[in-house]
Formats: C-alpha cells, structure tokens, sequence
C-alpha cells in the first residue's frame, strides 16, 4: 500500500512539473505606493487634516511590476493647494523631454523603465473641510493597465 501511495505521489509531483501554465510571463496591474510623509519638516506616519499653509512632501513610487511603465499622471484641485517636484533635476533627459511635470505628466513610453520614484510637495492654499484630492494614474504594457489611486486630503 505504501509503495502504491509512494508511487502515485511521484507520478504526480511528475506531472505537475511538467505543466506549463501560459506563456510563462505575469501580466500584473502597474502599482502605486507612498514609502514616506513629511509634514511641515516633520516625518509622519499618517496625516488626516492639513491647515493652510501646510507643506506635506510625499516620497512616491510608482511600478509597473512586470511590464515597462508607459506614463504616471498626478493631478490635484488647484482651488485649494498646490503641487510641485522638487526631485525633478534629478531626472534623466530621455524623461524630460517626453513629459510636462508642470501639470504633473510623466512619459516613459519606449523607455522600458519598471519603477520611478519621485516626491510630491503639496501645499495646502485654501481651506477646504470636504478634502481635496491627490489623483495618480499609472499606466504600464499591461492590460490590466491603468492603475487609479486617489487620495483624500481634508484642509482646514
């Protein structure tokens, strides 16, 4: 019996070594994560209302994960704060010319890059109890491309 069992166990570990699920690449949807805030100079682990004035800088990573990144897009309501990248001089050329960081526009198409990190520096203009919002979409080759995120901001 124990040979039997033995015997069926290695037939299987056999087969299923011998499957071959897809083409062997994964398709993953881009992603998008905040690795650190910094309020007013001060390291934060989270922050749930601003105050007129306010500088929040947040360090960013957007990835594609499997597939190439094609373009990360970060807009915010400009009645009530302002954005800008105080990290972009670092920026290699090639990404430079294909992108508009004044409106918050990066273009990596043809460029084959997976991950690009970049800080955000928020300023909150206006008071606004509703929040404002953050919006980041990162596009990559995947078809489960875009990727939404939005974050919500509530200034007094």
């Amino acid at each position: 019996m124990a040979k039997r069992i033995f015997l069926f166990s290695l037939l299987g570990v056999i087969l299923l070594a011998s499957c071959s699920v897809g083409t062997g690449e994964s398709d993953y949807s881009p992603q998008m994560s905040i690795s650190s805030i910094v309020l007013n100079g001060v390291t934060q682990t989270s922050v749930d209302t601003l105050e007129v004035g306010d500088v929040l800088l947040l360090s960013c990573v957007a990835n594609g994960v499997s597939k190439p990144l094609t373009s990360v897009q970060i807009t915010n309501e400009s009645d009530y704060s302002s954005i800008s990248f105080p990290d972009i001089a670092s920026l290699d050329q090639s990404v430079l010319s294909k992108s508009d960081p004044t409106k918050g526009y990066f273009n990596f198409a043809g460029l084959n890059i997976y991950s690009f990190s970049f800080t955000i520096q928020y300023i909150v203009t206006k008071a606004n109890k509703a929040g404002t919002k953050l919006l980041f979409v990162v596009t990559s080759t995947s078809q489960y491309s875009p990727m939404t995120y939005t974050l919500k901001l509530p200034a007094k």
